[in-house]
């Protein structure tokens, strides 16, 4: 039988070293195979396999540009690789952290180097094998035929097959994939009580988290993780659940611990970027992010979204910045994304986002006309999307406007939003905070730091630095409204004895920038105070 299997199967062997290659060509051919096609590098490989599917593909991890493990990645997605076909990984080092990072796409065994023509054979006799007894359910499922390879997994574990246990796996997937809640419980409860096996504590749990019961997920997950530290999909699944628990920052430590065992998964490193940026941790954000980055350049699980978050990172990291390295972070984002913008085809969503990260990048950098440009692009891009777009984007773009002093624009942003989210006082304290400071958490501490600074040297009486202090302080936060009246306050007293134009000018910024309160506002009857004052003097 195994005869006919290697003379009937299609082989792809993919190495650099053109030894290798030939010697693997040579052991196959000493089996029965007679298709052997051979590749230098993954890019040969891919092209290779879109000429016609292969059975067994023998890859090298170590490839020149990309990795196996992106050959094997990009091959499931773009179904160059069929259920029925097989995936050989070879690597001469086959570490814990090259195996951790498969999370969807796996190869369907590891070999190391150097290969013998014995070991090859045994691994390629028992796989073979396997593959013939599964071969119709396999195909049902390439075909798409998903209720014929639930009845024919049914079949084999009835039948009490040696191959029960895979078969029960496959059946438990192919219920949660058909959301089939009912019959997949069965499925993993029948396994648990025969004996705790990993994948079906997991499955089991990913039907509780198909009925939204996050709280149960939790519990499993916790006690998988504890039982079991290197399962990485039990992580994965954790920091899902407590986000929809609304404990984002235990999602993201627990994504934090998921990336210290993965270090080279994409997926693990873009989904820490996120929630480092919800939890506004955009140090974290951005050094995941650039990982995504740096790890997708030859993948095909790259996405637009890490880059853009990369260079959106960058550009709140370069508001808490002195001028310079404002300059080279802000231009950093904006070379990020152009680069993104060649890669992928960009959705209006993307489109948004990109634009609204350039505007600040522009601004950072007081390129003015640029920025103007690219903010009005946004709005054109949000007025077509409308009241479908995401609720974080319309109010980047509100906080984007605001930074730019276009406070009309933003209200009516802000109304829309308000018009969706209801009375949500989550929404509410946010939009409160982001008319006061539409600054990032860390230009606020910097703010902070030089107001503080600002107050003391006043009441020292040094009045220039305490100026100086203030215009630092409106340089990280502009708009505050305290900060321009503490500004304010110190100007007027130095007009008093004198001052020059440049005083006179600064004074009008600060109290025009504070002018947008209302009576309502906690500062107003100060504003109105210092505004008689500056009246009164002229000023």
């Amino acid at each position: 039988m195994l005869s006919r299997e290697y003379r009937n199967s299609r082989f792809l062997v993919v190495d650099a070293n053109v030894k290798v290659r030939l010697t693997l060509e040579k052991y196959l051919k000493s089996f029965g195979a007679w298709v052997i096609d051979l590749a230098a590098d993954g890019t040969e490989a891919v092209n290779k396999s879109q000429n016609g599917l292969y059975d067994v593909v023998i890859c090298d991890y170590q490839l020149p540009g990309r990795t196996g493990q992106q050959v094997l990645e990009e091959l499931r997605v773009k179904r160059l690789l069929r259920n029925t076909s097989l995936f050989l990984m070879m690597s001469s080092e086959t570490t814990r952290e090259m195996v951790l990072a498969a999370i969807d796409h796996q190869p369907d065994a590891y070999i190391n180097k150097p290969i013998t023509c014995e070991v090859l054979k045994a691994r390629l006799d028992a796989l073979l094998v396997d593959n013939e007894v599964l071969y119709e359910i396999k195909h049902a499922m390439d075909m798409e035929r998903w209720s014929e390879a639930i009845n024919r997994c049914e079949e084999k574990v009835l039948k009490g097959s040696k191959y029960s246990r895979w078969c029960q796996k496959t059946l438990g997937e192919l219920y949660l994939r058909e959301n089939n809640l009912r019959e997949a419980a069965p499925v993993y409860d029948e396994v648990l009580q025969e004996r705790p096996l990993i994948w079906a504590q997991i499955g089991r749990v990913r039907v509780w988290m198909a009925e939204a019961d996050w709280e149960q997920s939790v519990k499993a997950l916790k006690a998988i993780i504890a039982q079991s530290p290197h399962c990485l999909v039990a992580y994965d699944l954790l920091a899902e659940a407590l986000e929809h628990l609304d404990q984002p920052e235990e999602a993201q430590e627990i994504m934090h611990k998921a990336v210290a065992h993965s270090p080279l998964s994409i997926h693990r490193h873009g989904k820490l970027g996120e929630l480092s940026w919800k939890v506004q941790k955009v140090d974290e954000a951005s050094e995941a992010f650039r990982n995504a980055v740096d790890l997708g350049r030859n993948s095909i699980l790259d996405k637009p979204e890490y880059h853009i978050g990369l260079a959106q990172a960058l550009v709140e990291k370069a508001g808490a910045q002195p001028p310079d390295q404002r300059n080279l972070l802000a231009a950093e984002a904006l070379s990020t994304l152009d680069a993104a913008r060649g890669k992928f085809p960009m959705q209006d969503s993307h489109q948004l986002q990109c634009t609204l990260v350039k505007a600040r990048a522009h601004l950072e950098r007081k390129e003015h006309h640029e920025g103007e440009a690219a903010l009005a692009q946004a709005l054109d891009l949000h007025g077509r999307v409308g009241l479908g777009e995401d609720v974080e984007h319309s109010l980047e773009l509100a906080r984007t406007l605001l930074a730019y002093e276009k406070d009309m624009d933003a209200e009516m942003v802000i109304d829309q939003v308000k018009m969706r989210v209801g009375d949500d006082p989550r929404y509410a304290r946010r939009i409160a905070d982001m008319l006061e400071e539409p600054v990032s958490e860390a230009a606020k501490v910097e703010a902070a730091r030089h107001n503080k600074r600002g107050i003391q040297l006043f009441e020292a009486g040094n009045i220039e630095g305490a100026i100086a202090a203030f215009k630092e302080a409106l340089h990280y936060s502009p708009r505050h409204v305290a900060l321009n009246l503490n500004c304010a306050q110190v100007l007027l007293k130095k007009l008093e004895r004198g001052g020059g134009p440049e005083d006179r000018t600064l004074l009008q910024d600060c109290l025009r920038r504070a002018s947008r309160i209302g009576p309502e506002h906690r500062q107003f009857s100060r504003y109105r105070f210092l505004r008689e004052k500056a009246d009164a003097q002229g000023a």
